[in-house]
């Protein structure tokens, strides 16, 4: 029998629907050798005032113990009364774990946070919070580098409200929530590695193109005292690792790009139906 859930407006479902997952959200974070980061990013997640939500771990491949410390925290999870699973997906990238964790998921929200990102102890209540609006499909929280002075956090955050008044704004995937339903009704990250590769695009640009899709169905919302600190780092293709960025030329080559890039995702949403 096919489901047709997804294709009920927003401020409608069924009344057992309703009930099963109410306030439920889970997060969902990929990890690829995050095997220094990814205890401090769920320990901050344990610690949440609010404990109605799960947590799922999708791990890309990782040649480290990531995997293994985020299995030896289920106990305490567990104890806490938040579940914890852990999913291993060595195929693709951090798109396709985001996509996975996703689907696997029993939230009706989903949280999303990079490996490294350490969330404030009401990021949780913030989120159950802006969404109670039911015309919100998405929104996007206000990140800082922790590896990085004060003034590139200044200018990283001027970033988030010219993105607004040029109307480029996008949830970012270290930092923010969907509805479940809304991320199957425009089918995902589908359509990604298609423009992707036309474009020959360098950056993966998945959170800019589902905030997009998003966008034509309801409204994503900016929030500012969604707050999470990051690390600034940048990935290396060849070795899958990540090395330390700072030089002013890349950074500069970078912002050109996610211009462009913006730019042409854009022009290629607009044209599609959802």
């Amino acid at each position: 029998m096919k489901n047709n859930t997804n294709q009920l407006p927003y401020k409608q479902c069924s009344f057992l629907l309703c009930i099963k997952m109410k306030n439920r959200i889970s997060i969902v974070i990929p990890t690829l050798n995050e095997e220094e980061n990814i205890k401090s990013c769920l320990n901050h997640l344990l610690n949440q005032k609010e404990k109605t939500f799960e947590v799922i771990v999708v791990d890309n491949g990782s040649s480290d113990n990531t995997l293994k410390i985020a299995d030896s925290l289920k106990s305490s999870f567990q104890k806490k009364g938040i579940i914890l699973k852990t999913f291993y997906h060595p195929i693709g990238n951090q798109t396709n774990a985001r996509d996975l964790g996703t689907r696997k998921s029993s939230g009706e929200i989903i949280g999303s946070l990079d490996a490294e990102a350490l969330a404030e102890k009401n990021w949780i209540s913030k989120i159950n919070e802006y969404m109670k609006d039911e015309n919100i499909v998405a929104i996007g929280g206000k990140s800082y580098f922790r590896n990085r002075k004060g003034f590139f956090n200044f200018f990283y955050t001027i970033n988030y409200y010219l993105r607004l008044f040029l109307g480029f704004y996008c949830i970012g995937g270290g930092n923010s929530a969907f509805r479940k339903k809304a991320f199957l009704k425009v089918n995902g990250y589908k359509g990604l590695e298609e423009i992707r590769k036309k474009e020959k695009m360098i950056f993966a640009k998945d959170d800019y193109f589902l905030s997009k899709k998003l966008e034509k169905i309801g409204k994503v919302k900016f929030c500012k005292d969604l707050n999470v600190s990051l690390l600034y780092r940048v990935r290396d293709k060849k070795t899958r690792t990540y090395k330390k960025t700072g030089k002013i030329q890349d950074i500069l080559k970078r912002a050109y790009l996610e211009i462009v890039y913006d730019y042409k995702i854009s022009k290629y949403i607009n044209d599609k139906k959802y």
